[in-house]
């Protein structure tokens, strides 16, 4: 099987420099398509693979991606053809799907396959986000080919992001960290203004509480006081009557007694001279004759 085109020595290099002078994050393509000569597949299967890379270039990637597809029918093991699908579905954006396609063709790509496989492997990592991943797949791709400034290159690009993500997931941490201990902090505020309110609540209610159980007192002793006033009153008018009962008639002196036989003696002889001045002046009338 023969390789389709040198597009990473060319093309993409060209692109490559554009980019490098515009200070962008460059992400390139391997650029190597494969084709399917050279091997006892059928023609109408290396036919197809053909058509794909053909659509490819003409930027025709749904058509591009059925041919393949096809194609894979007739030769289902082949490395080539799952590496030019990874290939479709990157420039589609599916960063993913094409992370997957170029671990399947690196497993029984050919040696001359493998480092571009590996290079483009390491761009839909970083396109994916993955960045851990894209840097060991340029390092990969490296170590196969020293001289491989694209991938190099991309190798710095990925670490100084990674190094800027993680200094941004720590700032990121940190930030979260001190909201969280301000929210600790307010929230032990909180309980603590809610804990003394509560006790101040308690400790007025507890006064509230003391200030009526004490008016009650106050006016169970007046109660009190006044039953007692009143039942003292009962009984010593209650005594005064029964002494007043059982009190002896007093006895009379000799000289109270004849003072009162005295008085009854001259109250008789007063009486005795009004009837003798009344019969007197009957006696004195004059009667009339008719």
């Amino acid at each position: 099987m023969t390789m389709m085109g040198t597009d990473k020595n060319t093309c993409v290099s060209m692109f490559l420099r554009q980019l490098l002078t515009k200070l962008f994050i460059v992400l390139l393509f391997a650029g190597v398509w494969t084709t399917t000569t050279g091997l006892s597949w059928k023609d109408s299967a290396s036919q197809q693979a053909e058509q794909a890379v053909t659509l490819y270039k003409e930027n025709n990637l749904d058509e591009a991606l059925a041919k393949i597809t096809s194609a894979q029918i007739g030769m289902p093991d082949s490395p080539e053809l799952q590496y030019n699908m990874g290939n479709v579905l990157y420039k589609q954006g599916k960063f993913e799907d094409a992370r997957a396609g170029y671990q399947v063709a690196s497993q029984d790509a050919p040696a001359a396959l493998v480092q571009s496989v590996t290079y483009n492997a390491g761009n839909a990592s970083f396109k994916a986000g993955d960045l851990e991943a894209a840097v060991e797949a340029y390092i990969k791709a490296l170590l196969r080919d020293p001289k491989d400034d694209e991938a190099r290159f991309n190798l710095e690009v990925a670490l100084r992001t990674k190094q800027s993500q993680d200094q941004q997931q720590q700032s990121d941490q940190s930030k979260d960290q001190e909201q969280q201990d301000q929210k600790e902090d307010q929230q032990q505020s909180d309980d603590g203004e809610q804990q003394d309110q509560q006790q101040t609540d308690e400790q007025d209610q507890k006064q509230t509480e003391d200030e009526e159980q004490k008016q009650t007192e106050d006016e169970e002793q007046k109660q009190n006081r006044k039953q007692d006033q009143q039942e003292q009153e009962a009984d010593q008018k209650q005594g005064k009557e029964e002494q007043s009962e059982q009190r002896p008639p007093q006895e009379l002196t000799k000289d109270q007694i004849e003072q009162i036989l005295a008085a009854l003696e001259q109250q008789e002889e007063q009486v005795e001279k009004t009837l003798h001045k009344k019969k007197a002046v009957g006696s004195s009338s004059v009667e009339k004759d008719w």
